[in-house]
């Protein structure tokens, strides 16, 4: 039974069951920026990474440490704490077809399988791990909504001690349908012909 909260959010597979090669994308940070831990959602804002702060955001992926030069030094950082800084750069696992693991923050029922969720905790983390505190927002019982949520539930982790009705259900998650991989169309007006 899994008694334990367990906060933040780890990769798991590519959905289909494709190999999970663990690729990054890097993307800019504005310096003083929000802070991000490995595992926050992350969203594009001005061309720049910033964290989510609500479930009805819409994520790019998951942030997965950065780069940075403060005071003249290169650094490699698990999170970013919104020093500021130059040459920022956040590395994403924006793949949407990516899994994650997470926690319910209490009990589920069976019937949350395919159904979405919210998110607690979203932007929070710990400047000693480097990882996020998120967890899958539910309710005693709850059966997901299908209403828009950060998360759509894929299934129970299969592992021994974690099942439906424990008091932290361990849950695999995909990015809801609020993706920003569903980035805005750009229109091209009629091209132009030259003759010479």
């Amino acid at each position: 039974m899994t008694q334990t909260l367990i906060t933040g959010i780890t990769p798991s597979r590519i959905r289909g069951n494709q190999p999970n090669s663990n690729g990054l994308t890097s993307y800019p940070v504005a310096s003083g920026a929000g802070a991000m831990y490995t595992g926050t959602p992350v969203r594009l804002s001005g061309g720049s990474l910033v964290p989510l702060v609500t479930s009805t955001e819409m994520p790019i992926g998951t942030f997965q440490g950065c780069s940075y030069v403060e005071n003249g030094e290169q650094k490699f950082k698990a999170y970013y704490s919104g020093v500021s800084a130059t040459n920022i750069v956040g590395l994403v696992n924006d793949n949407p077809q990516q899994t994650y693991i997470i926690s319910s923050d209490t009990s589920v029922a069976a019937g949350i399988v395919g159904k979405n969720v919210a998110a607690t905790n979203i932007a929070a983390g710990s400047t000693f791990t480097g990882r996020s505190t998120i967890t899958a927002l539910t309710t005693a019982g709850s059966v997901g909504t299908s209403a828009a949520g950060l998360f759509r539930v894929i299934g129970i982790v299969d592992e021994p001690g974690n099942a439906v009705g424990d008091p932290y259900t361990r849950l695999e998650v995909q990015m809801g349908t609020t993706n920003q991989q569903n980035f805005i169309n750009v229109l091209v007006s009629t091209p132009v012909t030259v003759t010479n």
